[in-house]
């Protein structure tokens, strides 16, 4: 039985359980809520956490969530299945990347405290009543409303040889079966929740990035079907469910992503696309004012691989306008 307690039930049938759990009383008297779909496989195994909508214009791993809770609903496996599909729903409800009551980025500030702003109290809030008594998570992400990503799937990076979490970490990654695999390492932010779970319980993560505004337009289904699809080898590699069969993407890169920033606004104009290569030096986009100026261009810094952009034309300073993938080896320290 899950050790996940829930504060209020909506249904439950059979090895299906679907409700709610509270993290603050509102004004008006109703509370925060936390939505987790519980779904046990009546034999011993792994609890595999999989959440959705931390920022709340990703939705590509909801629908995945949603899709999979339904097919395992009835069924014998071997574990529990926890779905999250919208963790921070404040930020779903306005499609928002940013929570409404007080803006902050979920994804900055985990551990989280109990003793500040609603976001950090959630971040809290979910170590304590989920992340704790789960064996790996997976935490979806995507391009949102405004970037474009290329299917990913970010690992935690290795400690040194005996780092048990890396290890199973990149194995998960390998499992989840897209074409770049993301060490993050040399992050320009703190407080995401790969290395803070691993930090406070010593638990694998991934955080797949999956689809984006641009993308759903024509690739709807197919973002939705590569979540799908990696939360079931996922489950097979941690021998929940049988193999997938599915076919192993072949060649996998391996990257350290950087986020490359605009110091203008304006028009930006892209000169390298999704999954191009780049030599150092060369321009990745152009950035012109309302006439005509042309006043940035934003070059390399050294050899890669485009795998995202800003993806509509006005830019900010300070925004990401390249989603740069540096191309460096496996990892040193894994051992099968």
């Amino acid at each position: 039985m899950s050790k996940i307690k829930l504060d209020v039930i909506i249904k439950q049938s059979g090895n299906r359980t679907d409700g709610f759990i509270n993290y603050g009383q509102k004004a008006d008297l109703s509370f925060y809520q936390i939505p987790v779909i519980i779904v046990e496989g009546g034999k011993p195994g792994k609890t595999l956490l999989v959440d959705g909508a931390m920022h709340g214009d990703e939705t590509e791993g909801s629908e995945a969530i949603i899709k999979l809770a339904a097919e395992l609903e009835g069924k014998e496996f071997a574990g529990t299945f926890v779905g999250v599909p919208a963790l921070n729903m404040e930020a779903f409800t306005i499609i928002s990347r940013g929570t409404l009551t007080d803006g902050f980025n979920l994804n900055r500030v985990f551990p989280g405290r109990k003793d500040q702003y609603l976001t950090h109290y959630l971040a809290a809030h979910y170590m304590e009543r989920v992340v704790t008594f789960v064996d790996a998570v997976i935490n979806f992400h995507g391009g949102g409303d405004v970037l474009h990503l290329e299917p990913l799937c970010a690992y935690i990076p290795f400690d040194g040889p005996e780092d048990t979490a890396a290890k199973v970490s990149y194995e998960m990654a390998q499992a989840f079966n897209v074409k770049y695999l993301w060490s993050q390492q040399n992050l320009p932010f703190a407080g995401i929740t790969s290395l803070e779970y691993k930090k406070a319980f010593n638990i694998p993560t991934i955080i797949p990035e999956v689809g984006s505004q641009c993308s759903r337009f024509v690739n709807r289904d197919r973002d939705i079907d590569i979540c799908y699809n990696g939360i079931k080898n996922v489950m097979a590699y941690f021998e929940m469910i049988p193999p997938t069969g599915q076919k192993p993407v072949e060649d996998k890169i391996h990257i350290e992503l950087n986020y490359l920033h605009a110091r203008n606004g304006g028009l930006m104009k892209l000169c390298k696309r999704e999954n191009e290569f780049f030599e150092a030096g060369e321009t990745l986009c152009v950035i012109d004012d309302l006439f005509g100026n042309r006043v940035e261009t934003l070059n390399a810094p050294w050899p890669g691989v485009v795998i995202g952009y800003w993806s509509v034309p006005v830019i900010h300073p300070g925004d990401w306008c390249s989603l740069a993938g540096k191309i460096i080896d496996a990892p040193a320290c894994y051992k099968k």
